[in-house]
C-alpha cells in the first residue's frame, strides 16, 4: 500500500506495525500528518483508517481536529475507519481539553474516542488493535452478520482492567 507520487509532498514520517491478535497477523503502514490540508491525500482509496490525535495540554490542536473531522467527512471514502485520540492523558497538571470535549466532539461527529499517552503507553495497543479488529471485520463480514461496534469494543476493553490499559 503506497501513496500515489503527488502525495509525497506531504513528506509524513511512516511506521511499518504487525499486530497480532488471535492466531491472525496484520501488517500496517501508519503515517503520522501534521499537514494543514489533507483533502488530496484523503480521496486516495489506500486510506483504511485515521486515528486523530489532539493534544489534551494544547486547546490549538483540539481546535485544528474540528477542522480535520470537517474535511475528512468532505473528502475521505465511506468505509475508511475513524478513531479520536486525546493523548497525554497522564498530564494531568497541564491538561486544557477536558475528557467530556473529547467525548463530546466523537459523539457529535460519530467516531469512537479514548484518551492515551504515548508516553505511558496507556490505551495506545488498545486503538491501534481496536482500529485493526474493524478493519479485518469488514474484510471477513457476511452479510447477515452484525456489525463490529468499536466504540463498544473499546469501552468493553478499557473496563477490564480498570480504568486504563498500557
Amino acid at each position: 500500500m503506497h501513496p500515489k507520487q503527488h502525495f509525497m509532498s506531504f513528506v509524513p514520517a511512516f511506521a511499518y506495525a504487525i499486530l497480532t491478535y488471535g492466531k491472525e497477523q496484520t501488517a500496517h503502514l501508519i503515517w503520522r500528518h501534521e499537514a494543514v490540508d489533507i483533502s488530496a491525500y484523503l480521496i486516495s482509496d489506500d486510506v483504511t483508517a485515521l486515528l486523530l490525535l489532539y493534544d489534551v495540554t494544547n486547546k490549538a490542536s483540539f481546535d485544528n481536529i474540528k477542522a480535520w473531522l470537517t474535511e475528512i467527512h468532505e473528502f475521505a471514502q465511506q468505509n475508511v475507519v475513524i478513531m479520536l485520540l486525546g493523548n497525554k492523558a497522564d498530564a494531568t497538571h497541564e491538561r486544557v481539553v477536558k475528557r467530556e470535549e473529547g467525548e463530546k466532539l466523537a459523539k457529535e461527529f460519530g467516531v469512537p474516542f479514548m484518551e492515551t499517552s504515548a508516553k505511558s503507553g496507556l490505551n495506545v495497543e488498545l486503538a491501534f488493535t481496536a482500529v485493526a479488529k474493524e478493519l479485518k471485520h469488514r474484510e471477513m463480514k457476511e452479510p447477515n452478520e452484525p456489525k463490529f461496534q468499536l466504540q463498544e469494543y473499546v469501552n468493553k476493553e478499557m473496563k477490564g482492567v480498570g480504568c486504563c490499559r498500557s
